[in-house]
């Protein structure tokens, strides 16, 4: 076993339970996950529903993006970064807690080009955030940055999200405050071989839900 094997699985056995709390929302998740289209608009968008309705009765608990939590992401996006680039698809799920308190997440969803259905998780499990690749790169889509359809999704289930890019960026959605930060940046995971990094353009370390919804347009 490597040294940054133990060193992880040493930061997982030292993870404490999260606080668990259940928290509803009058908008249902639509679990989607997607870049954006050719034209620069989200390929998919949340769409509200009755208040009162929920698409899963699971718990929720807060997303806390250091520690053991980041470990245990970064070394599953990169294990998914490559078979994304491979396959050409994009590959989602959600990440959670078991009964114990210990980070488990659902069976990865393998979807298309651009776009990647949310599985359905266990009953066992409190959410804490999806997960999701933006597959390979592409000059028809703005693959190296989050996008409000990302954003509206986690928001609607009242969770966070962690997204991997083509250029190997890790960003984190904060679903509270409607905010993404860029986690590490390029070639801290797997990059796709054909990644052009002059193409990408300018990318902070951070958009509000509001600064997204401009370099869209």
């Amino acid at each position: 076993m490597t040294a940054a094997a133990i060193a992880l699985m040493a930061a997982l056995s030292a993870c404490a339970p999260a606080e668990i709390s259940s928290r509803n929302s009058d908008v249902s998740p639509r679990p989607v996950q997607g870049d954006l289209s050719p034209s620069g608009k989200p390929i998919q968008v949340a769409q509200p529903v009755p208040a009162g309705y929920d698409a899963w009765p699971n718990p929720v608990a807060e997303s806390v993006p250091s520690g053991a939590e980041l470990a245990f992401v970064s070394s599953l996006l990169a294990g998914l970064n490559s078979t994304s680039f491979a396959q050409n698809t994009e590959i989602c799920g959600y990440l959670g807690r078991d009964p114990q308190g210990y980070l488990f997440t659902t069976e990865n969803a393998t979807g298309r080009e651009a776009e990647c259905y949310l599985p359905t998780p266990p009953a066992n499990m409190t959410l804490l955030a999806s997960y999701h690749t933006h597959g390979t790169y592409s000059p028809e889509y703005d693959s190296e940055f989050p996008t409000t359809t990302d954003m509206d999704s986690d928001r609607a289930a009242n969770i966070d999200g962690y997204i991997s890019t083509p250029g190997g960026r890790l960003w984190h959605v904060d679903s509270d405050t409607m905010v993404v930060t860029e986690l590490c940046g390029v070639g801290c995971l797997p990059m796709d071989p054909g990644y052009r990094p002059d193409e990408a353009g300018r990318i902070t370390t951070s958009y509000t839900y509001a600064a997204l919804r401009r370099h869209e347009r």
